[in-house]
């Protein structure tokens, strides 16, 4: 009897664990797989940028070479703490040389993004917001990248 109640109760702690590891939209192993997830098939990281006083977010401008489409996202990590998995200020963005930014900005609990753009012959430059939060009251980080990318 004791060992079909151990077994039992083995078997439920470990289905029930699957169960509760697998939960959560676009969760990767890494930034980066969670970035490449976003965007979809055929995207490979150019440009990333980790930010945040506890380098707690990492911003990413892909491209799909099929489609010739780039793509933005920005990604929290997952050892934020009670930050990653909550709706927080998180924002991405991309522009090519001489046209407007392109953003996704909210509260997100994962990522913001995908942005895309078609921007055959032009430089591309990314961007990304992050509400951090800390021991104080919380406050905004920014980022832009450099133009680059061309083509």
């Amino acid at each position: 009897m004791r060992k079909s109640v151990g077994r039992l109760i083995a078997v439920f702690v470990a289905v029930f664990g699957l169960a509760v590891m697998g939960t959560g939209p676009a969760q990767a192993a890494t930034p980066d797989g969670a970035a490449q997830s976003a965007c979809g098939s055929g995207y490979y990281i150019q440009r990333k940028a980790t930010i945040g006083w506890g380098a707690s977010v990492t911003a990413y401008l892909l491209y799909n070479s099929s489609s010739h489409n780039n793509c933005a996202v920005t990604v929290k990590h997952s050892d934020m703490g009670w930050v990653y998995g909550t709706a927080t200020g998180l924002g991405a963005g991309i522009q090519a040389e001489g046209g407007s930014m392109k953003k996704d900005q909210g509260n997100y609990k994962y990522y913001a993004g995908p942005v895309y753009l078609n921007a055959p012959g032009k430089c591309v430059r990314f961007w990304a917001y992050f509400e951090e939060y800390g021991a104080g009251p919380s406050h905004d980080i920014l980022y832009t990248s450099p133009y680059g990318n061309c083509g």
